[in-house]
């Protein structure tokens, strides 16, 4: 039976499958965390500076040089990090999705012997414009107490900017509980989109957004939360003219990305996935 680890952190113990494997340098299979870290979305890393948006960036443009596109990625990542009061020993989980021409975050040179768990798609698009590498984190941060000021309790975002669509992170307390929304599209939740029947999507991007986003509103009633419990969110989908999930948050920033790319679901043209935080129950 695998057996977890002690890792170099407390509280944050590698699972291999195998004792023989125990010194190899490769991501562990899993990691287990006690109760006692805050858990920290980390998400949309890319070459971008969190405080640029890849569909608008203004006067920045990305470097053509695959070293100096990672170089920019690991320093992001770190800033992120550094903000959260967190270090690269406190990644647990990482998901990049690579397409060729490089430009990826170093972790070998920053994390040492540390190896959190991992997964790497190769893709042919990230779908995200002139990045060819973009993760997806989650990490611990040490346990802070709720913090008094914000929109919820326990649910505090990191580098967040009023005028960018998501904070490049958010952090969780441990007292919070987590609801997850996946594959989340225009169709009903109670249509399977392999076999809809009669239902029918509309074509036009945007009206399928208003759905989708209708749809999560009601998920979100449903377990008792609102946007503002929203602490990642990723979209993967076409780009549409109009942004009805802004419109539904208002001021709040969760973390999260957006990929434009072929959501895979028959004739689901935007797709969201969703992590909520919510008050713990008795």
């Amino acid at each position: 039976m695998a057996q977890a680890t002690p890792g170099t952190i407390k509280g944050i113990d590698p699972i291999f499958p195998r004792p023989e494997v125990t010194e190899r340098l490769a991501f562990a299979p899993g990691i287990r965390v006690s109760s006692d870290w805050d858990v920290l979305y980390i998400s949309g890393i890319s070459a971008y500076p969190p405080d640029v948006d890849p569909w608008n960036p203004g006067a920045f443009t990305l470097p053509a040089d695959p070293a100096a596109r990672g170089k920019m990625a690991t320093d992001n990542l770190d800033r992120v990090l550094t903000a959260a009061g967190a270090t690269w020993e406190h990644i647990i989980m990482q998901v990049s999705y690579a397409a060729p021409g490089g430009g990826g975050v170093d972790f070998r040179a920053k994390m040492g012997d540390w190896r959190p768990c991992s997964t790497s798609l190769r893709v042919n698009d990230t779908g995200i414009p002139g990045a060819n590498v973009l993760y997806q984190i989650t990490a611990v941060a040490p346990r802070r107490p709720p913090a008094a000021k914000g929109t919820v309790p326990g649910v505090e975002p990191i580098l967040s900017r009023p005028e960018m669509m998501f904070a490049p992170a958010v952090k969780v307390g441990s007292s919070m509980d987590l609801v997850y929304f996946s594959s989340i599209t225009a169709y009903p939740v109670d249509v399977d989109p392999w076999n809809a029947g009669n239902f029918k999507l509309p074509d036009d991007v945007d009206a399928q957004e208003k759905m989708v986003v209708d749809n999560l509103e009601r998920m979100l009633k449903a377990a008792g939360l609102g946007w503002q419990h929203t602490v990642l969110v990723a979209r993967t989908g076409e780009v549409g003219r109009t942004n009805h999930l802004r419109d539904r948050m208002g001021t709040w920033r969760p973390a999260g990305t957006r990929r434009a790319v072929s959501t895979g679901v028959p004739g689901a043209r935007v797709m969201y996935e969703i992590t909520a935080a919510a008050p713990r129950r008795a």
